[in-house]
């Protein structure tokens, strides 16, 4: 499994590509001229922490999904996650902000099965995360050790706040340039990663565990297909050939529903 930093140059081609694109649009996430695009749809969880399928909430209040919906509107439910409706659906919070595990191995696998056998992917690390540069924004709770004295406790809790608070990545990383694409509100550290890596990402060992967010973006280094997912969205949108854009609407694992370039996500009434 293996990953290394790439510049941002790399990514450029989709800045260019989605610069002019109206930005509630497909085309302003992933670049035209790809055969066909799917929205992959990320499941919610219920009160046992269980995974659900919009279908299953769509089909709980007779609505039909449509490519351009958001899960509020499938659910009956306002901006913030509050029941609009009578029938809304209100077990279970807003969808996850990335796929499951589970089922980003299964959209790997059918990436990589779509593409060459040594083809080189590249994937991008949404910025925003905290353990990146770690500082400031990292805080921990310790619970004092009754065997020690106030001094000793303290100086245990400096050293493990110390320790949580190292960065992930060395200056090489953090001080380049980010790929800024959405007028700067998405920014992305690109890697070349290996296709065992992009099925299973593992970008640092931290004091709070691995670090194993699903990549924010992520193409071939061919082109050939490209996905996104924006912060805190509720899908990942993906382009590339028909073939695999018919394999993915055709996993079970996953729930998707095809899109056009110009799909205007979130203006379905």
């Amino acid at each position: 499994m293996q990953f290394s930093h790439l510049s941002a140059d790399h990514g450029q081609w989709i800045a260019s590509a989605c610069a002019s694109a109206d930005p509630s649009t497909v085309v302003a996430q992933i670049p035209h001229g790809f055969e066909r695009y799917v929205r992959i749809l990320h499941p919610a969880l219920d009160e046992d922490d269980q995974l659900v399928r919009w279908e299953t909430v769509a089909q709980s209040r007779k609505h039909i999904i449509t490519a351009a919906d958001l899960f509020e509107t499938v659910a009956g439910l306002d901006a913030q996650g509050n029941p609009e409706t009578e029938d809304a659906w209100v077990d279970s919070d807003l969808p996850l902000d990335q796929l499951p595990e589970s089922q980003w191995h299964a959209l790997a696998a059918e990436l990589v099965a779509a593409s060459p056998q040594d083809q080189k992917f590249v994937a991008g690390l949404w910025a925003g995360y905290a353990f990146i540069e770690g500082g400031d924004r990292i805080q921990i709770e310790r619970e004092p050790d009754p065997a020690l004295n106030d001094e000793e406790n303290q100086r245990e809790y400096e050293l493990a706040l110390a320790e949580a608070q190292k960065p992930a990545f060395g200056p090489e990383v953090i001080h380049a340039d980010l790929l800024e694409l959405g007028g700067g509100y998405r920014n992305y550290h690109l890697f070349e990663v290996d296709a065992e890596f992009l099925a299973r990402p593992e970008w640092a060992i931290t004091a709070d565990g691995a670090q194993r967010q699903r990549p924010a973006l992520a193409f071939a280094a061919d082109h050939s297909w490209m996905l996104s997912t924006e912060p805190f969205d509720d899908c990942t949108i993906l382009g590339g050939p028909a073939s695999l854009i018919e394999s993915i609407l055709n996993n079970p694992l996953l729930e998707a529903i095809e899109v056009g370039q110009f799909t205007r996500i979130g203006h379905s009434n």
